[in-house]
């Protein structure tokens, strides 16, 4: 027999035996992706190489899924994001038996919250970052100088998109208690919450990389966040 082995590294105050595991997904490559146009509220679906991205999303979160008894999957209203989510619990539900017991799990029907959309870019919609930065440099410098507070004519700032996501987020938490949560969102969205999770200052927003149809994986025990997994 094998005898169990724990890690002590992996233990802190605060921890508890079932957490609320969230499960953020970017979603894949959608329309305006290979021109680099720069897209927040602009509605556009997913590629084919997109939703290839989110099945090979789908299959690299299984680890993540075994042993759920319980797999919620939400999303951002728009439909890159939204058709992700469905592409993701179609994926897991033929791979899952979708019902209780050993070996099975329930997965919900997708449910879109409002908060999670992405930045809202106003008059930047639909242009590039080279674009902008050879019409206007010095609007550009100042704005990413500026990063948190600065916004596009007509757009949000990150400030702006974190007091609407981080209730959000929240909620999930707080209901999601012992289940498995699965996100489908944006890169802007996505990387608010994982800043907040590990605790550091929204400024550090650019450090974190999340590619085109990532992973990100965070438990919550009660209130306090361990991130597992970042753009896997």
């Amino acid at each position: 027999m094998t005898e169990k082995v724990q890690d002590p590294t992996t233990t802190f105050p605060g921890k508890e035996g079932e957490p609320a595991r969230l499960i953020l997904l970017r979603h894949g490559a959608s329309g305006g992706s290979a021109e680099g146009l720069l897209y927040g509220r602009t509605d556009v679906d997913l590629l084919p190489p997109g939703e290839a991205q989110v099945r090979g999303a789908a299959k690299r979160a299984a680890r993540w899924l075994n042993g759920a008894a319980e797999i919620s999957v939400v999303s951002s209203p728009l439909l890159r994001a939204r058709r992700s989510a469905e592409i993701f619990r179609a994926e897991i539900s033929r791979t899952k038996a979708p019902a209780p017991g050993p070996g099975g799990a329930v997965v919900r029907e997708n449910r879109i919250i409002d908060g999670l959309s992405e930045l809202d870019l106003g008059d930047w919609e639909g242009e590039t970052y080279e674009g902008l930065m050879e019409r206007d440099p010095e609007r550009m410098h100042r704005h990413f100088d500026n990063f948190l507070t600065s916004k596009s004519p007509g757009g949000e700032s990150l400030s702006d998109l974190a007091a609407r996501v981080r209730p959000a987020v929240e909620g999930l938490r707080v209901e999601g208690a012992g289940r498995v949560t699965v996100l489908a969102a944006h890169a802007a969205v996505n990387r608010v919450i994982v800043c907040d999770a590990l605790g550091a200052p929204l400024d550090n927003f650019f450090r974190v990389e999340l590619g085109l149809g990532s992973l990100c994986v965070i438990d919550y025990h009660g209130e306090v966040p361990l991130v597992r997994l970042v753009n896997g």
